[in-house]
């Protein structure tokens, strides 16, 4: 019958074992290495105007080391001296595109396919408000726990205490984006039921979101300790989405598992279940 004697409502063969077993993370990575680099460069170049700007308004306080001296002992010393905001302020306006990013990332994550540039506007486009509304909330919270240590430093309480907690907020609050934007551009849900979702997610797999968090934090503490300026290089060419990409390949089996149940018996244990 030829082409039209073929039952195309069939299931196709599927695929080997080997096939399969070759399905994991760095299989996967390897697959969209040029991917990866031309889905960085897209972002970088969308979001180079925020940058810069964050690097302009930050230059005034780093470009001298004298000046900076000056500076980083005012503010551990005087009561009422807080980090400058104006820094801060471009990274207010970078979820619409961490949205877009984050759609294609998911979508390789969970094998399936992406327009690499259709999808990143389309997705941008489609998120801009949620995106905006949640780079702000991240924005503004980042800028209040550094403000809050500070303050904490300088009341005269341990610097160990001060450092513990700290390093622990920040650490939930990282983990907690490795959901947010991928629930975002995935679910019809509010800003703060996203968030909600995200954080009841981070404390019921909290050990293994901590081992991906170690892992995540530990490449670019390395890089950023020992080779700097290899590390600008690379968030430009390729480590914000390979870092995005790790985040998705994780935190989508834990979405997949946990809000998105395969039978009726599970619908109830699921956190959201309105998928775009």
């Amino acid at each position: 019958m030829g082409l039209f004697g073929n039952s195309y409502s069939k299931p196709g063969k599927g695929i080997s074992k080997e096939e399969a077993a070759k399905r994991n993370f760095f299989d996967m990575a390897g697959r969209h290495v040029f991917d990866f680099i031309k889905l960085n460069l897209l972002f970088f170049a969308c979001t180079f105007v925020l940058f810069a700007a964050a690097f302009l308004l930050a230059y005034p306080y780093f470009y001298n080391s004298e000046l900076f001296g000056r500076f980083l002992n005012a503010l551990l010393t005087q009561p009422n001296m807080v980090i400058p905001p104006l820094p801060f302020l471009p990274f207010m306006f970078m979820g619409p595109f961490i949205a877009g990013l984050t759609f294609v990332l998911r979508n390789w994550a969970r094998q399936e396919h992406a327009f690499l540039v259709s999808d990143f506007f389309e997705h941008t486009k489609k998120n801009w408000k949620q995106g905006l509304v949640l780079s702000i909330i991240n924005t503004v919270f980042l800028y209040a726990i550094l403000n809050a240590a500070l303050f904490y430093v300088k009341t005269g309480i341990s610097l160990m205490a001060v450092l513990i907690l700290f390093i622990v907020t920040m650490a939930l609050w990282f983990i907690t984006n490795f959901y947010t934007y991928t629930m975002m551009v995935t679910f019809k849900m509010s800003v703060m039921q996203i968030i909600k979702n995200s954080f009841l997610l981070v404390l019921a797999k909290l050990p293994q979101n901590l081992f991906f968090f170690v892992i995540i934090m530990a490449v670019h503490i390395l890089l950023l300790y020992y080779l700097f300026p290899l590390w600008f290089l690379l968030m430009a060419v390729i480590l914000i989405a390979l870092t995005g990409f790790t985040m998705n390949y994780y935190s989508w089996h834990i979405i997949e598992k946990y809000m998105m149940p395969k039978d009726s018996g599970e619908q109830e244990k699921a956190v959201f279940m309105d998928v775009k």
